[in-house]
């Protein structure tokens, strides 16, 4: 079921570890950022979701673009771009204070989703096109596990760092104010800037490609179509 040959390919291999760390550090922002707003900011349920809705509506505006972009331009420097620019995001995440206002978080996870907007279809064009046609089926299915297992391994990562720098019985709170926002905060802020670091690795790792892979995931379907 699955082809491990596809790993000998330098780009195949380090575009899906691009895109476990990214999605690592997406689900490390994802998993925290509404415990910032509704235990410190103290905002309610609707507010936070509404809030939240910035990243995923960025993404959807950017991808479609940067994935027709990729097809012109090529996959590694979009890929490095998005995830430098999700790196940024995450660091000016961990810069919050605790009096921060609903659109100076609106706007640091818009720029989240623009990073992950501009990352993901040129690193999945990477994945794609590097894999030979009869096995396209497993590579996109090597991608999608890679989604996940990178989904669970970013919440794992935000819980552990959060409980290793905040105290225990803070994390307990619904509500914090004064000092105990100030220590929720400080385990936030390495949290924010461990998913900031996962994501900058993704940024170098987007750079290794091998020079005798370059076709696009578009141009594997359209001969795959022309074959028959």
């Amino acid at each position: 079921m699955l082809k491990l040959s596809l790993f000998r390919s330098v780009t195949f291999s380090f575009a899906n570890a691009s895109a476990l760390l990214n999605f690592m550090s997406q689900y490390v922002m994802v998993f925290l950022t509404p415990f910032y707003l509704q235990r410190v900011l103290h905002y309610a349920p609707d507010n936070v979701g509404l809030i939240m809705t910035s990243f995923p509506l960025a993404v959807m505006v950017v991808a479609p673009i940067s994935g027709s972009l990729s097809d012109r331009v090529g996959t590694k420097t979009l890929a490095c771009l998005g995830a430098g620019t999700c790196a940024l995001s995450l660091f000016l995440m961990s810069q919050l204070p605790a009096s921060a206002s609903s659109a100076d978080v609106v706007w640091r996870l818009a720029l989240f989703g623009l990073g992950t907007g501009i990352f993901q279809s040129p690193n999945n064009s990477a994945v794609m096109g590097s894999a030979p046609r009869p096995h396209l089926g497993t590579a996109s299915g090597i991608l999608a596990t890679v989604r996940n297992v990178g989904m669970v391994l970013g919440i794992a990562t935000a819980g552990a760092v959060l409980y290793a720098f905040a105290p225990s019985h803070i994390l307990q709170e619904p509500v914090l104010e004064g000092s105990q926002a100030a220590a929720f905060l400080s385990g936030l802020r390495y949290a924010y800037m461990a998913g900031g670091i996962l994501t900058g690795v993704a940024a170098l790792t987007s750079l290794v490609r091998s020079r005798g892979e370059k076709r696009s995931a578009r141009e594997n379907l359209v001969n795959g179509r022309n074959s028959r």
